[in-house]
């Protein structure tokens, strides 16, 4: 948790007020005012008149909203835990209901008497409760379709039988809760089954690093099933992935199939060399019977002179085929290099998944991964795991002083400071709009503490020009030793408590959890 100035709590409030389309009357601006910064001077809420409006709306049949979205609404507003934020909230939902006009009911006349008003709710009741009920099952749900055909039976008739439709409603009922377990069992069987897809296809691969950040969006994925704007955003980074990859895929099998062409190139160049020896070797074999049955001195210089040409045609030939190969050798080595350099670039896109896109540090989803993994070896090598947070001091005013463009141009300098400070195996997290989480394997919390400090007198050496006086950029940090009983948001947690100490007790320092707790 970082402290908040007025200044800063005050921008929250009306940045709220606008995420939650209110009016900035005064009264919402203190209600938020006072929500944000904790203080409780809150003005008083007249719930009378509220529940008063709430029971009336609830009641009313509003056209364009069925009792299911009051349901849900309510259900909201009941999740709510601070009471001014739910009084601003119903304040809200009565102001659009209050807006909807009341739904006219509709009868045809000869179903009913328009001047007898218990047959016209009697009428109404039963059309909705076949609507509803028709609504709720599935068309190849038999054991509910023959319920509610025995409940139709029950309502046309003039006298509806409560006794003998309540049992119907009953097991129809009981019917839709074991469907709704039976579906429940069936997506988490196929989650589960799906995890073990996933987990043999990372044992086929092995260390095809193609598919490693697709797998790892697939997998969490899979656990946050029920999470429909996670899932959203998990499957438009696997699509941006897949089409960046998609389009190196091409030039891949371009180069793959310029490797095939060759070593055929390589064949066909081996085989004819390997004809033309078995000529010259003919050859020569002929010439060589000639010269043992030659007589004159004219017929063996003519055999003579044969085999030179014959001699000097195998030397070209030789030389020929070395040239060849040796071409063939270097578009070879060239084209398995190219391979490298874009199955190199496959893997970077394919960890782009991972990666904030401003600063290079990994993004949550890539700390949770690199957490995964060095928790794991920490435990089974027996080694310390430092988590460490660190803050911007100061950044929101940066930010809204001199622009994003310098805060941007920050951030992207803390980061490069701290990547050529710590070591090569400590993992940075962009954690939040400012903030850093450092993983810091087989680290001492006192160690890691003189990294950070070290981190700290880099950065205060650089400065950042602006209008008016070069930039001093300084940071607040809390570190912990991760437990093998927590979590990482539990770490996280404890580390950010020490760094909300560092930033009470006066900003650019550094404490341990330790520390801060012996502090308070």
């Amino acid at each position: 948790m970082t402290h908040k100035n007025p200044s800063e709590i005050a921008r929250e409030a009306l940045k709220r007020l606008m995420e939650l389309d209110l009016s900035p009357t005064p009264e919402n601006y203190t209600q938020y005012y006072h929500e944000i910064s904790g203080t409780h001077n809150t003005p008083e809420i007249n719930w009378q008149h509220l529940m008063r409006r709430f029971c009336t709306e609830w009641e009313r049949s509003q056209a364009g909203l069925s009792h299911l979205q009051k349901i849900l609404a309510k259900n909201q507003l009941l999740d709510e835990k601070n009471t001014g934020t739910l009084a601003i909230k119903l304040e809200q939902l009565l102001q659009k209901w209050e807006k909807l006009p009341t739904r006219q009911a509709t009868i045809s006349s000869d179903e009913i008497n328009e001047n007898d008003g218990d047959d016209v709710n009697c009428v109404l009741w039963q059309k909705l409760f076949r609507t509803v009920i028709r609504h709720s099952i599935r068309e190849q749900d038999q054991p509910s379709a023959l319920l509610l055909e025995q409940m139709d039976g029950l309502l046309n008739e003039k006298e509806i039988q409560a006794d003998a439709l309540f049992p119907l409603a009953r097991d129809l009922l009981h019917h839709q809760q074991e469907l709704h377990e039976k579906e429940t069992k069936i997506r988490k069987g196929l989650q589960e089954l799906l995890q073990q897809l996933l987990r043999n296809v990372a044992d086929l691969l092995d260390n095809d690093a193609f598919l490693s950040g697709q797998m790892d969006v697939v997998r969490q994925a899979v656990q946050i099933a029920d999470n429909h704007e996670e899932l959203d955003l998990a499957i438009s980074r696997a699509k941006e992935v897949i089409f960046q990859q998609g389009k190196l895929k091409s030039e891949v099998r371009e180069a793959r199939e310029a490797i095939r062409d060759l070593v055929n190139l390589v064949l066909v160049s081996v085989e004819s060399m390997a004809g033309e020896n078995g000529r010259n070797h003919q050859q020569l074999e002929s010439l060589a019977n000639e010269l043992d049955s030659a007589a004159d001195w004219q017929q063996i210089r003519k055999i003579v002179n044969e085999v030179l040409n014959t001699s000097k045609n195998i030397t070209k030939q030789s030389i020929e085929a070395r040239d060849t190969l040796l071409q063939a050798k270097n578009r070879l080595s060239a084209a398995q290099e190219k391979i490298r350099k874009l199955e190199e670039e496959m893997e970077s896109i394919s960890q782009l998944v991972h990666v904030d896109p401003l600063t290079g540090a990994l993004n949550r989803r890539g700390m949770s991964a690199a957490f995964d993994r060095e928790s794991a070896r920490t435990q089974r090598l027996n080694q310390p795991l430092i988590v460490a947070i660190i803050d911007l001091d100061h950044f929101k005013q940066i930010n809204d002083r001199y622009g994003h463009d310098l805060g941007d141009q920050v951030l992207q300098g803390v980061v490069k400071i701290m990547q050529d400070t710590l070591r090569a195996n400590d993992v940075i997290t962009r954690y939040g709009g400012e903030e850093f989480v450092i993983l810091m394997p087989d680290t001492t919390p006192k160690n890691a503490l003189d990294i950070l400090e070290r981190v700290q007198t880099r950065l205060n050496r650089q400065s950042y020009q602006t209008q008016d006086q070069p930039l001093k950029i300084s940071f607040s940090g809390g570190i912990v030793l991760w437990q093998n009983s927590c979590s990482l948001e539990q770490s996280i947690a404890v580390a950010d408590d020490a760094m909300y100490h560092a930033k009470t007790d006066g900003r650019q320092r550094i404490y341990l959890a330790d520390q801060a707790n012996s502090s308070t």
